[in-house]
C-alpha cells in the first residue's frame, strides 16, 4: 500500500488495529502504520483515526525509553477521547499514563490512571487494548510488590491473548506469567511456562522475542543452581546488534552473574560494564539495579568489601522505584553478609531482619500464587469449555446466543461486526506462512461473512485454481523453485484484484479466489486475463529459470450455483475437476443453477 494513498475511514481503523497488534513483536512496523494513519486521517479530518494512531506511536516511544515525548503526546488523549465518546481510546490513553507513571516509581499517580481505566475497561468488549490494560496491571502489581494481582492479571491478558492476539501476544504473556512466578521463587513453574514460549518463538520464527524469553529462563535456571546451562542461553544474544537496550543490560547481567558463579572473574568484569552502560541509556531504574547488585556479587568474590557495599547501597536507593521481591531480597541479603564482614554485626542483623522479611512475605505470596495460578487455571478452562459449546450452538442455529453473550461479549460483538463489515474479519485472520495470503479457515470465514451480507443483493463468483503439473515442478525442480512459484503465483493475482476481492492459499498448490459483486462471466475474464499473465511469466530461482506455466479454474457463482459456502465451493471444486479432466490449462463455470 502506497504511503499517499487516499484512505477511508474504516481502512484507518483497521491499519491502527494492525499497527497495534504489531506492538508486541515488530516496533517498526507500528511506527509504520502509524504514520500513514496519522497522516490519511488528518488529511480527511478524521479525529478518532488520528487519536488512536497517536497512541500507537506515543506506545512506540515508551518501549524506546522515551518517556517525556510519550508522556506529553498522550496528556492530551483522554480528554479527546471522552469528546468522541470513545471509551476504548480513553482506557488505553488511561494505561499508557499509568504505564509511564510506574516507571517513575510514581505509583499513586499510576494507581490513578489504572483505576480509571478499569472502570472504562468495565463498559467495553474484549480486544487487544483490554489486552494491553490486564497487561499493564500485572507489570504494576508486580513493581509495587502486590504479588498476588500479577498472576490474576497477566492470565486475563493471556486468555485475551489467545482469543484476540498472535503468537507474539501470547509469548509475551507466558514471559510475564514466568518472570512473575520467578519473582515468588516458583522457578520450577517459571521454566515450564518459558519452555511454551521458547516453542511458539521457535515455530512462529518469533527471533526478536527470544533475547528476553532466553534471558528469564537464564535467570530461572541461575536460581536453581544450573549456571552453565543459563550461561549458554543467554551467549548467543552477547553479540547481537538488534535488540533492546534493557533487554541488553538484563541478558549482560546475566552473564556476568553466571560468570562470577563459574569464577570467570574478568568475564564478568567486562559483561557487568556492557550491563551498566545499557542501563542507562533508557534510564532504565530496575536494570541499573540488577546491575549494581551483580557489581555488588563481583566486588565480594574479588575481595572488594567496601566497593560490594558502595554497589549493594546503589541498588538500594532504586527500590523507591520497584518493589519487585526478588530484588528486595538479593538486595538485603548482599547487604548483611558485607556488614558482617566489616564486623558491623548489628547493621548485618538489621538487614537480616529485612531479608528475613521478605523471604516470608515472598513465600507466602508463592503458595498464594500457586493456589491462585491452579484455581484461575481451572476457571479459564472450564470458561472456554462453556464458550466452545455455545458457539457450537449459535452456528447451529444462525441466531444470537445469550448465554453466548453472557460468557463473552466481545466474541458476539465481532459477530456482529461480521455480518456488516468484511473489514473486521481481517484482524482476525490467519494467513499461510510462505505466501502472505489468507489460509483457507479465514477464507471459509469471509465468505460466510460475506453471503451473510449480501443476502441475494449482489453476487459473488468463486474460482478454485489449480497449479497445472505442480507435483512435476517440485520433482524436477525441487522444493525452494517450488515455493517461488507459489509466491509469484500468488503476487500475481493480488495485482489483478480490487480491494473488496479476496484471494487465499486453499492448501497445496490450490488458490481460492473471491470476487465481489461479479458473476460467472466476469470471473471468466478475470481468470482469462490472469492466465495469460501467469504463462507469460518468467520464474528464476537459484540456477533454474520457468515460463509458460498454466492453471485449471473451477467457478462457482452465488446465487445461481448455491447460497451457502459448502454448496458454491463444491460446485467450484467440481468444475475444477472437469477443467483438469478436459486437458488442464482452463477456466470452466460450474453447470445448472
Amino acid at each position: 500500500m502506497s504511503d499517499n494513498e487516499q484512505l477511508d475511514k474504516l481502512e484507518i481503523d483497521r491499519l491502527n488495529r494492525q499497527a497495534l497488534s504489531c506492538l508486541a513483536s515488530n516496533r517498526q512496523e507500528t511506527k509504520r502504520l502509524a504514520s500513514l494513519t496519522l497522516a490519511a486521517s488528518d488529511r480527511i479530518g478524521y479525529q478518532r483515526g488520528s487519536a488512536h494512531a497517536r497512541l500507537n506511536m506515543l506506545s512506540v516511544l515508551f518501549h524506546n525509553g522515551e518517556f517525556e515525548q510519550s508522556e506529553a503526546m498522550c496528556k492530551p488523549l483522554p480528554v479527546l477521547f471522552q469528546s468522541l465518546n470513545d471509551l476504548e481510546g480513553g482506557m488505553t490513553a488511561s494505561v499508557c499514563l499509568g504505564a509511564i507513571a510506574t516507571r517513575r516509581g510514581d505509583f499513586v499517580r499510576s494507581a490513578r490512571h489504572l483505576d480509571n481505566a478499569r472502570k472504562l475497561a468495565s463498559q467495553i468488549p474484549d480486544s487487544l487494548n483490554k489486552f494491553s490494560l490486564y497487561n499493564r496491571l500485572g507489570i504494576d502489581a508486580i513493581s509495587r510488590g502486590d504479588i498476588s494481582a500479577g498472576p490474576r492479571n497477566f492470565l486475563l491478558a493471556l486468555d485475551i491473548a489467545e482469543r484476540f492476539g498472535t503468537a507474539s501476544h501470547r509469548v509475551n504473556m507466558l514471559s510475564n506469567l514466568a518472570s512473575c512466578q520467578h519473582d515468588l521463587s516458583n522457578d520450577d513453574d517459571a521454566i515450564v511456562l518459558l519452555g511454551e514460549a521458547l516453542d511458539i518463538i521457535r515455530h512462529e520464527g518469533l527471533y526478536s522475542q527470544q533475547p528476553l524469553v532466553s534471558g528469564n529462563l537464564a535467570m530461572c535456571l541461575l536460581a536453581t543452581d544450573k549456571v552453565q546451562e543459563a550461561l549458554q542461553e543467554i551467549t548467543p544474544f552477547f553479540d547481537v546488534a538488534d535488540i533492546d537496550p534493557a533487554d541488553k543490560a538484563f541478558i549482560y547481567s546475566l552473564g556476568a552473574h553466571a560468570s562470577i558463579l563459574l569464577l570467570k572473574l574478568d568475564d564478568a568484569e567486562v559483561l557487568l560494564n556492557q550491563a551498566q552502560q545499557f542501563a542507562l541509556i533508557n534510564d532504565d531504574h530496575e536494570e541499573q539495579m540488577h546491575a549494581w547488585l551483580v557489581r555488588g556479587m563481583l566486588d565480594m568474590a574479588a575481595g572488594r568489601t567496601r566497593a560490594a557495599l558502595v554497589a549493594l547501597e546503589n541498588a538500594r536507593s532504586l527500590l523507591n522505584t520497584t518493589r519487585n521481591p526478588f530484588y528486595q531480597q538479593q538486595i538485603f541479603k548482599g547487604l548483611a553478609s558485607i556488614h558482617a564482614k566489616l564486623g558491623k554485626w548489628q547493621t548485618a542483623y538489621l538487614h537480616l531482619e529485612q531479608y528475613q522479611s521478605h523471604v516470608e512475605s515472598s513465600s507466602k505470596s508463592a503458595r498464594d500464587s500457586r493456589l491462585l495460578m491452579r484455581h484461575l487455571e481451572t476457571e479459564m478452562k472450564n470458561l472456554k469449555v462453556e464458550r466452545d459449546s455455545a458457539l457450537e450452538k449459535q452456528a447451529a442455529r444462525e441466531a444470537d446466543n445469550q448465554k453466548l453473550a453472557d460468557l463473552n461479549k466481545e466474541l458476539t460483538h465481532q459477530i456482529h461486526h461480521v455480518n456488516s463489515l468484511q473489514s473486521s474479519l481481517q484482524e482476525q485472520a490467519f494467513h499461510d506462512h510462505l505466501t502472505g495470503l489468507y489460509n483457507r479457515r479465514h477464507f471459509e470465514t469471509c465468505l460466510d461473512a460475506v453471503l451473510h451480507e449480501s443476502t441475494g443483493h449482489f453476487s459473488i463468483a468463486i474460482a478454485i485454481v489449480d497449479l497445472d503439473l505442480f507435483k512435476r515442478v517440485n520433482d524436477t525442480y525441487g522444493h525452494p523453485f517450488g515455493d517461488e512459484v507459489l509466491i509469484r503465483f500468488a503476487q500475481l493475482v493480488e495485482a489483478n484484484l480490487r480491494g473488496s476481492d479476496m484471494l487465499c492459499r486453499y492448501g497445496g498448490e490450490e488458490f481460492c479466489i473471491l470476487l465481489r459483486d461479479a458473476d460467472g462471466e466476469t470471473a471468466v475474464s478475470k481468470i482469462a486475463t490472469i492466465a495469460a499473465e501467469y504463462h507469460a511469466l518468467v520464474i528464476s530461482h537459484g540456477a533454474h529459470t520457468l515460463t509458460g506455466c498454466t492453471f485449471s479454474a473451477g467457478i462457482a457463482e452465488y446465487p445461481r450455483h448455491g447460497a451457502t459456502r459448502n454448496v458454491l465451493l463444491m460446485h467450484a471444486d467440481t468444475a475444477l475437476y472437469a477443467a483438469k479432466m478436459a486437458g488442464r490449462n482452463r477456466a470452466l463455470v460450474a453447470l445448472g443453477d
